[in-house]
């Protein structure tokens, strides 16, 4: 073959595999881009993610590249004819199959080199800190040779094996299939390959470590060029046997054999069951339609819609165990299946035959659409009741979890968003490649919603949905009549775009309109607002932080234990005499978790472990605990404490000298308790002089409501001012990284917390003593400000309860 020869095939086969080249490159440096925007101008990126979508882009877009190219090359110009015709044109089968090689291999070097020079470049950029936590983590990114080097041969490997078997099938779509379970079985041999030369083991230590480079290079190179060679020789093998080999299949022998019978006198021709039907009546347009469809793509639907069962089947029942590996190969096969929607009639343009015989696009666009939505609809089902069965096989009963939501919400966008992709595809084999790149860009562009918002934004994201299919069938015609240049790519992007915009409007203009309104002269008041002073006499108290309770220890009986043993309950009886003596501090001697330990009845509900070692009670046969006479004077001398603590916190909050989170965990759970304290004494044995006193020690109605009423006042002001952080509403949940949404959710949260401190405010000042839950939309108000864990205890209808009837029954 003459070198003019070679330069032309190798310039036909550059304009076939542009397109998906050029799109490798450009998503290669709009993904580092876009992450590096993402990064540093709108939202902060964890580390570890940064980094791990990063080596992400890095390895899986040149793949992908190696990947689709044979498919491309091979199959493309079967379903385009020109391999045909490549066939009878006096040249060499070699050139042919080297041109298609060289050209291959160049656009995977040259993304290669885009990939590795972006991904050090993401590095270079990063921040001292970043490089400094990827350093200490070992995150890192693995420059040496053996990491390169293996990544290379992987690529390689698998565009050699991508040539072999799209010589060896005709359709472009298993040769596809077929790449991904061919690449396990060459990994599995070849690793198994290295473990024998090296005598080592991945889960052991390698023993290679101790050789020379050159003996692990020599041990490490022979292997790998032996099967690159295999895999080359197998390559030219296949492509002359597809090239300059008979031009017959099975397939193809079937298929003469089944069109010979047309000329057959109409008595001879087999009869099946579709023929059989249209000898008995006419079909509609839809069902010919829809038959056709299915025809065409039947072996591509029922292949992938078995893998995705199969993929969601050990996705719900692994759980742990090859989950991530289920879940990614599910998401292939809906890929796959919404890839196939516009398929069948894509290739040698199919389409403009329907187009010319004036059947109504939307029935084209309906029934094209039909068999993949089903196909998709039949794993979303079987994900449904996978999950179900695990529910109740689990003894989880008919839960309906999250996951499950947000997977189901995801399957539907990305449906709608992949036939799309279908239509748009410039070749038709380029859809399967382009469906998942296109939705992992998508996604990215949605991630700073969603990373705020979760199932909301999901839910907002389903809007797009119509607006996906709405533009495949608003463009079915002109896809139609093959006009699919400039104008109709520019229609694609735009719909797309707002496909991604919509979520954002909908969600930010809802959080956006909800804003309460400002209140200027509340506000102003509260600024001015100046507490009580303290008197001469008055001794400031110092609050250990161990006065604020940890929640966990009022359910778990494993850590209320731990407290009850040795050493956590040393000297325990000394310290709280101690406590009890103590004028100037709370919880200097013991801490609130040490004394909720010896209630085993608190709170109500909790299954106490009654035969804890050091215990003095025991549960009796009425399910009451019963105590010895030691464990009757502990609770009582633990009440007493609560209670000091309680009237010792209110009064600092009454002077403003404490924040509201201290005085709702502290005093309010220490009444609750003491409460509790008492009234199951009193049931034990009757009323006592010491029963009576501690009742007395409750705070006044006039300084439960002024300490609340301050407190909250004060931590209001600290968060406006930022003059004392110890006097804040305390840690809440953050706000989003986006800056965009930041801003908007920080003006909704302030406006909010304005709104339930002004509720709260109001209630406490007029003297009422009813739980602030009672407040008209005190409840939603606490919600959107993050208070509703800071005013839980309030919310608890026990403990005022329970100090009213208590008091009640000591007088």
């Amino acid at each position: 073959m003459n070198q003019k020869v070679m330069q032309r095939l190798i310039w036909k086969d550059a304009r076939t595999l542009a397109p998906l080249a050029i799109a490798t490159l450009a998503a290669i440096f709009g993904f580092n881009a876009l992450l590096w925007l993402m990064a540093e101008a709108v939202m902060d990126v964890e580390n570890q993610t940064r980094l791990g979508l990063s080596r992400m882009i890095w390895i899986v877009l040149p793949n992908l590249l190696a990947f689709g190219a044979p498919a491309l090359l091979v199959g493309g110009e079967e379903e385009s004819g020109s391999l045909t015709w490549l066939r009878t044109l006096p040249m060499s089968w070699r050139g042919v199959a080297l041109s298609k090689l060289l050209v291959a291999f160049a656009a995977l070097v040259a993304g290669w080199i885009l990939a590795s020079m972006l991904y050090w470049l993401q590095w270079a950029v990063l921040p001292d800190h970043v490089i400094a936590w990827a350093e200490n983590s070992r995150n890192v990114p693995d420059w040496s040779a053996v990491a390169v080097f293996s990544q290379w041969v992987f690529s390689l490997a698998l565009l050699l094996t991508g040539f072999i078997l799209a010589y060896w099938f005709r359709s472009p779509i298993n040769a596809l299939l077929a790449v991904l379970p061919a690449m396990v079985v060459f990994a599995i041999a070849f690793v198994g390959v290295e473990e024998y030369f090296l005598e080592t083991t991945l889960q052991g230590r390698p023993q290679w470590q101790s050789i020379s480079a050159l003996q692990f290079w020599s041990v490490l190179g022979v292997p790998t060029i032996a099967a690159i060679g295999v895999l080359f020789a197998l390559h030219q093998w296949m492509a002359k046997r597809r090239l300059a080999g008979p031009d017959e299949s099975l397939g193809r022998r079937i298929k003469q054999r089944v069109s010979g019978d047309a000329f057959r006198p109409p008595s001879t021709v087999p009869m099946s069951w579709y023929g059989v039907s249209l000898a008995l009546r006419r079909p509609t347009k839809t069902r010919a339609l829809l038959w056709q469809a299915v025809r065409q793509n039947v072996w591509i639907l029922l292949i992938l819609t078995l893998v995705g069962v199969l993929g969601v089947t050990f996705a719900v029942w692994g759980r742990g165990n090859g989950e991530e590996l289920a879940s990614l190969v599910t998401a292939m096969a809906l890929f796959g299946i919404a890839g196939s929607t516009f398929y069948g009639d894509s290739v040698r343009k199919r389409c403009v035959f329907l187009a010319d015989r004036g059947v109504s696009p939307t029935l084209i666009w309906r029934t094209r659409l039909m068999p993949t939505a089903i196909a998709c609809g039949l794993i979303c089902l079987v994900l449904l009741l996978n999950q179900l069965l695990w529910n109740l096989t689990h003894q989880y009963g008919l839960v309906w979890f999250d996951e499950l939501t947000l997977s189901m919400m995801l399957l539907f966008v990305g449906y709608a968003l992949c036939q799309l992709v279908s239509q748009w595809a410039p070749r038709p084999v380029f859809a399967f490649l382009a469906s998942p790149v296109i939705s992992v860009l998508a996604f990215l562009l949605f991630y700073p919603l969603f990373d705020a918002y979760r199932e909301g934004a999901l839910l907002a994201a389903m809007a797009s949905m119509p607006v996906l299919l709405f533009a495949s069938w608003r463009l079915t015609p002109r896809w139609l009549s093959g006009s699919t240049g400039r104008s109709y790519t520019t229609r694609f992007v735009g719909y797309f775009s707002l496909a991604i915009i919509l979520p954002y409007l909908l969600v930010l203009g809802v959080r956006s309109a909800t804003i309460p309104t400002e209140q200027t002269q509340w506000r102003t008041r509260m600024l001015a607002y100046q507490f009580p002073p303290r008197p001469a006499d008055h001794h400031r108290v110092e609050i250990y932080p161990a006065a604020v309770p940890n929640q966990d220890v009022f359910w778990n009986g494993f850590l209320r234990d731990e407290l009850l043993t040795p050493p956590r309950s040393d000297r325990f009886d000394e310290r709280l005499a101690q406590e009890l003596a103590a004028a100037t501090t709370v919880a200097e001697f013991v801490s609130f978790n040490e004394l909720v330990a010896r209630i085993p009845y608190w709170p109500e509900g909790y299954a106490s472990s009654a035969g804890a070692r050091g215990s003095s009670f025991s549960m009796g046969a009425d399910g009451y605990v019963r105590f010895g006479a030691d464990q009757l004077d502990l609770e009582l001398r633990v009440a007493r404490v609560l209670l000091k603590w309680s009237r010792m916190v209110r009064q600092e909050a009454r002077f403003g000298q404490t924040s509201f989170e201290r005085l709702s965990r502290v005093s309010e759970y220490a009444e609750w308790i003491a409460a509790a304290i008492l009234q199951r004494h009193l049931d034990e044995r009757s009323m006592t002089p010491e029963i009576r006193e501690l009742a007395g020690m409750f705070g006044e109605d006039s300084l439960v409501s002024e300490s609340r009423r301050n407190s909250l006042i004060a931590s209001w002001q600290a968060g406006v001012t930022d003059r004392d952080p110890s006097l804040s509403f305390g840690s809440r949940s953050p706000l989003p990284r986006t800056e965009f949404i930041r801003s908007i959710e920080a003006l909704r949260r302030q406006r909010f917390v304005d709104q339930t401190v002004m509720l709260a405010e109001q209630h406490w000042r007029s003297g009422a003593m009813i739980g602030v839950w009672e407040i008209p939309n005190f409840v939603y108000s606490a919600e959107q400000a993050d208070l509703t864990e800071l005013m839980r205890p309030l919310y608890e209808f026990q403990a005022h309860e329970s100090i009213k009837r208590l008091k009640n029954r000591v007088r």
